[in-house]
């Protein structure tokens, strides 16, 4: 089984695309070498299904950083064929996938599988993520992009990496972002995903 993400970018005029995009490419490239990116503002991506509900906060604390959002519907099953496009690919990963970005109304993570009672505890858990994420700060999505791709890395070494003066502005950040929280969230998720 796989996992594919379909989503878009909530857009905000002010922001040109030519400073966005290059983040948006970096952070699905992050977790996946198989994506595309088309009209400007639709993305999928082939991801595991260890990496891709922290794949997909991640996405969003990166465009978070330039004060847009993105919209996740995510789909878990099989890959039929597999072309060189994912978005010429077909199997059930993306019929749920785009199914998922589909259901999207007000929420900006939906999940989708053949598995309703993960869909059920999912969709309870990953709505509440996606709303603590409206919370953040530019800094603070840049803070939690950080502990994303230096995990194990401690206060300090954080703060080295993001030239800030002080560790306690990590801590701040990383307390008001509810990092923790999130984590504990995603690793539920993922582990109930990969029980299957």
């Amino acid at each position: 089984m796989i996992a594919v993400i379909s989503g878009d970018i909530i857009k905000s005029r002010s922001v040109d695309p030519k400073v966005w995009m290059p983040a948006l490419e970096e952070a699905i490239g992050l977790y996946s070498d198989k994506f595309d990116i088309f009209r400007g503002d639709s993305f999928q991506a082939e991801l595991t299904r260890q990496n891709v509900l922290t794949a997909t906060v991640y996405i969003k604390a990166a465009m978070l950083a330039y004060n847009l959002d993105v919209r996740i519907g995510i789909g878990i099953g099989t890959k039929e064929y597999d072309a060189p496009h994912i978005k010429n690919s077909f199997g059930s990963a993306l019929t749920y996938s785009g199914e998922a970005f589909e259901e999207l109304k007000k929420e900006t993570i939906f999940f989708k599988s053949a598995y309703p009672k993960l869909d059920a505890v999912c969709n309870v858990i990953l709505p509440l993520v996606a709303e603590l994420t409206t919370r953040w700060t530019p800094n603070i999505a840049e803070t939690v992009k950080a502990a994303f791709q230096n995990e194990g890395a401690n206060q300090a070494e954080l703060a080295k990496i993001l030239d800030k003066k002080y560790q306690s502005q990590v801590s701040t950040e990383l307390q008001k972002a509810s990092y923790a929280k999130i984590q504990r969230a995603l690793d539920y998720c993922t582990k109930e995903m990969l029980a299957l």
